[in-house]
């Protein structure tokens, strides 16, 4: 199994679902939900990460307990799409403390940056103290979360 050549078979799809909802399960647990032996499914799971298709396991976390009631997504504008205004701003918002996530786009604007807050004042505080301050930036937009509706997960359609 390579990864240039990977087609996952019925019983891989079933693994990944398995492991996107509860990476923590035992080859045990996954074994009795897929119909195969331990062994089977912990040598299967063990090829999907050598193939470079299982990368890591995480956890989810449940911000609002942790204090971070509030989801703000920013839609940043740079002054030029030159490779040295790119990579400053790159560095310097992979440094901010406050950024959950920076995804370079296409489009009406360059970045879409998440970010995670306690309240409109915390945000008020990043955005003063962060994220206006981020170099090559001549435009920010940001968009307040008002309820999950799809929590973040690979739709397994992908998998076919």
């Amino acid at each position: 199994m390579t990864q240039e050549s990977y087609v996952p078979d019925r019983i891989d799809r079933r693994l990944i679902a398995l492991l996107l909802d509860n990476a923590r399960a035992t080859a045990f647990t996954l074994a009795e939900a897929i119909g195969r032996s331990a062994t089977a499914v912990a040598r299967r799971q063990r090829a999907l990460e050598e193939a470079g298709i299982i990368t890591g396991y995480t956890a989810r976390l449940d911000l609002a307990r942790l204090g971070r009631q509030m989801t703000v997504h920013i839609k940043v504008t740079l002054e030029s799409q030159r490779i040295d205004v790119l990579d400053a701003f790159e560095t310097a918002i992979a440094a901010s403390p406050s950024v959950a996530r920076c995804e370079l786009m296409s489009g009406s604007y360059d970045y879409l940056v998440t970010v995670q807050a306690r309240d409109l004042t915390d945000f008020a505080h990043i955005h003063r103290d962060e994220l206006s301050r981020l170099p090559g930036v001549t435009q920010m937009e940001s968009g307040f979360v008002l309820r999950e509706v799809v929590a973040p997960r690979l739709p397994l359609s992908l998998l076919d």
